[in-house]
């Protein structure tokens, strides 16, 4: 003797078509729906973008850097005192 499984639409108790997972902040959760209420529920919903998923419930602030660390500060102040020197020894020498 076999036995069959039917799966039934978990809102009206219909044949269900399709099984969906829904992913929450408390965990995710799976839904078996007929086909009619498939529709209700994708239609006002958008497919996601590829990539990482954003965090929720934070700003977007400046993204961290990546790659190769800036240089040091401090060489570009020396550079800057060494051209303003230059600069007056010009300007001493010329006048």
């Amino acid at each position: 003797m076999a036995e069959r499984t039917i799966v039934v639409c978990d809102v009206c108790g219909e044949p269900a078509t399709e099984t969906v997972t829904i992913k929450t902040s408390r965990g995710n959760f799976v839904k078996d729906l007929c086909a009619r209420h498939v529709t209700e529920l994708t239609a006002g919903a958008r497919k996601p973008r590829p990539g990482r998923p954003r965090k929720m419930g934070e700003e977007a602030a400046t993204p961290s850097r990546r790659g190769r660390p800036r240089k040091a500060a401090s060489g570009n102040g020396r550079r800057k005192a060494a051209a303003r020197k230059t600069k007056r020894r010009r300007k001493a020498q010329s006048g």
